[in-house]
């Protein structure tokens, strides 16, 4: 992490996290009523420090020159900045902008009893749902206020605040989408047909007009004490590239951006009250001296020495090379195996493994359980017409063992859920009768039926019992 910091104060909210915390350390003894934070993914302080040592031929000055002047030269730097937690974008901005302990641990997380992913990367289907008017705010968010756990942002009103686009974001406002797409065509046409040629900047429509209206509003909007923007260009760098000469570019253009926005606090009319903060959640592994190799665990996983597993994944695997990885608005992806024994003409219907392979040498593998795999295949025996007696009965004793071996265990898991369904759906109809008003309103609750497998089993208990 590395912060400027000319003045600073306790903030009025009792939900400060780390992150200001932090900055109040580093300049306890004066008074900031400002703060611009500046959020820049995967960037190892490491780095930084290595880039900002080299010197520009022409100029002798470091090849990062605002950097090395606002932070390095008139600032306060921490060497040894960390997130305690997993190095994914997810999770570490999760941290950061709560200043609790993780509750989000990957960037996708799967419900194991509905196949349900949240997704905490995808903007894309957040952004069509809440044109639809269907959600307020990214997943990740809603996931948190379940939780009971604020953000950073929280502590300043509405009014008083600007955010940008980010994983953890309340709300957005498709005038900054707008102005971006207006920013983005050329005002001439001849600069209209060059852009054509060498492919427009989407980044200008969201990241860069940001940057503007944080400038713009720095200046002019001297009653807005928070603002924060959000940069994943150089993550994107090192994970796609990961040459140090595409990095330097990459950071040289955060160097740039850090020079506007420091340049507008010093011609605005709070410049002796606001605090510049430079901020990253994790580095993304690309010290030359680390060996680090990856390999396909969903291949793996479908393979015969794997499990034979029919596997969902958030992902496509060669995602940037699948012409069906355009659609961005595909829940899960199912990979299925050739070397299952396991239902190998309904593999679609009935996937084995989950898994998220998002992160920096960490993934997430869920297995479905084979208790419950057994008994699947033991009621479609039991179910079929053909099935001669000394088959069925053997197959009627197996189920009623497994039941006896897991009923404990899965009736606690059914109580467990039955409660926490309960308190939903009590909490579902107290918000719904506090906003009577809204234009939201609340889907039916779907009838719970009795699980089939329950059902089978007693009846196998009835028939075996004579009634």
């Amino acid at each position: 992490m590395i912060l400027h910091s000319l003045l600073c104060n306790a903030l009025r909210s009792a939900a400060v996290s780390a992150l200001l915390f932090l900055c109040a350390v580093a300049v306890a003894a004066q008074q900031v009523k400002r703060i611009v934070i500046v959020k820049i993914d995967g960037l190892p302080e490491y780095f930084v420090d290595e880039i900002e040592r080299q010197r520009d031929a022409e100029t002798g000055k470091s090849v990062l020159p605002w950097i090395d002047e606002v932070f390095y030269k008139n600032g306060t730097r921490l060497p040894n900045f960390y997130t305690r937690g997993m190095s994914l974008s997810g999770p570490s901005w999760g941290l950061l902008d709560t200043g609790q302990h993780l509750q989000i641990k990957g960037n996708v997380e799967f419900d194991r009893f509905t196949l349900h992913a949240y997704d905490y990367l995808n903007f894309v289907p957040y952004y069509f749902a809440y044109t639809a008017n269907r959600v307020v705010d990214m997943p990740s968010v809603e996931v948190l206020d379940t939780l009971h756990t604020p953000l950073l942002s929280d502590a300043f009103p509405l009014e008083k605040k600007y955010t940008s686009q980010q994983l953890y974001q309340r709300g957005y406002s498709w005038r900054v989408f707008g102005a971006g797409f207006m920013n983005m065509i050329p005002a001439d046409r001849n600069d209209v047909i060059d852009e054509w040629t060498l492919g427009f900047e989407p980044r200008k429509m969201t990241v860069k007009q940001n940057e503007t209206d944080i400038a713009g509003k720095l200046v002019k909007r001297p009653e807005v004490d928070y603002f924060d923007y959000y940069d994943t260009a150089f993550d994107h760098v090192s994970h796609h590239n990961n040459d140090t000469a595409s990095r330097v570019v990459a950071l040289k253009e955060v160097d740039r951006m850090i020079g506007h926005i420091w340049t507008a606090i010093q011609q605005s009319s709070r410049a002796d009250e606001t605090a510049l903060v430079l901020v990253s959640d994790h580095g993304f592994n690309s010290d030359a001296k680390v060996y680090s190799q990856g390999f396909n665990l969903v291949n793996l996983l479908a393979s015969a020495a794997g499990g034979g597993h029919h596997v969902i994944t958030k992902r496509r695997l060669m995602l940037e090379y699948s012409l069906k990885g355009i659609y961005p608005l595909g829940s899960t992806i199912r990979t299925t195996s050739n070397d299952s024994y396991y239902l190998p003409h309904q593999s679609d219907k009935y996937p084995t493994a989950l898994v998220d392979f998002d992160g920096n040498e960490r993934s997430s593998i869920h297995l479905r359980d084979s208790d419950l795999n057994i008994l699947h295949l033991l009621l479609l025996e039991l179910k079929k017409s053909e099935t001669k007696p000394p088959v069925r009965d053997a197959a009627a004793d197996a189920v009623l063992s497994v039941r006896r071996q897991t009923a404990s265990g899965w009736q606690r898991t059914l109580g467990e859920m039955n409660e926490e369904l309960a308190a939903l759906d009590g909490g579902s109809r107290r918000q719904s009768r506090g906003s009577r008003h809204s234009r939201w309103r609340r889907r039916p609750a779907r009838q719970r039926s009795r699980p089939a497998t329950t059902a089978v089993c007693a009846a196998i208990s009835r028939k075996r019992s004579g009634t």
